[in-house]
């Protein structure tokens, strides 16, 4: 077994099936498996994952005692920065390419729109490349909903309808919307055809459940 030593932090199950690049295993969990893995897999074999649990990176995995991959707790962490670097460089770059484009759309927002992501700008002054984008796709939402219903009323009647109801009373929107940008969307133009101009502006931002309020600059920051 060429397992790591001193490395106590794992679980271990078996394959139950296995696929194109992958295994599923008796917990019940997919994982990817490197194409070069040899020899392949077979149902029955020891699965053995190296990490802090569920939810957390699979930082080793190791099937029949032989290695997919393995990294230190320091190595999954300097991993971590690494690909966090990365992320935020692209994140910059995609702004910088949209910057033009999204003053445009901040423009011909309502103004209380103007100053709910001003206001965003102000508390957190990243706001603009990693966030803006979300923010300005879900107030653009929110006023096609609130032109096209112009009433709480007719609002809460579409957020309850399906899918294709909803487009057929606002044609426009947009697809791919997620749970949290449809819900923040409604939310937004409900408070807008009522006008709730201090609600559009006041009301926390549409990724502020999910990152924080001082982080997405609901309210100014702290540290």
């Amino acid at each position: 077994m060429g397992y790591p030593r001193d490395d106590e932090q794992f679980a271990e199950t078996t394959v139950t099936e296995v696929g194109k690049g992958s295994i599923t295993t008796a917990d019940g969990w997919g994982i990817g498996i490197p194409q070069d893995f040899a020899p392949p897999p077979t149902p029955g074999e020891v699965v053995r994952t190296y990490g802090d649990g569920f939810g957390r990176p699979v930082r080793g995995l190791f099937i029949g005692g032989r290695k997919a991959w393995y990294r230190t707790e320091a190595e999954q962490e300097e991993k971590h920065r690494r690909d966090a670097e990365a992320y935020d460089r692209k994140k910059w770059e995609e702004f910088e390419r949209d910057r033009e484009g999204m003053d445009a759309r901040f423009r011909s927002l309502p103004q209380c729109f103007r100053r709910r992501i001003g206001r965003f700008r102000r508390n957190n002054p990243d706001f603009r490349w990693q966030y803006e984008a979300y923010e300005l796709f879900v107030c653009e939402e929110a006023v096609k909903i609130a032109r096209a219903l112009k009433t709480g009323a007719a609002i809460e009647l579409f957020h309850a309808a399906t899918w294709d109801e909803q487009r057929a009373r606002v044609p426009d929107l947009v697809d791919g919307h997620s749970g949290n940008t449809f819900g923040a969307s409604t939310r937004l133009a409900w408070l807008y055809v009522s006008g709730d101009e201090e609600g559009v502006e006041k009301m926390h931002g549409a990724l502020a459940p999910l990152v924080g309020s001082e982080e997405y600059g609901c309210v100014p920051r702290t540290r």
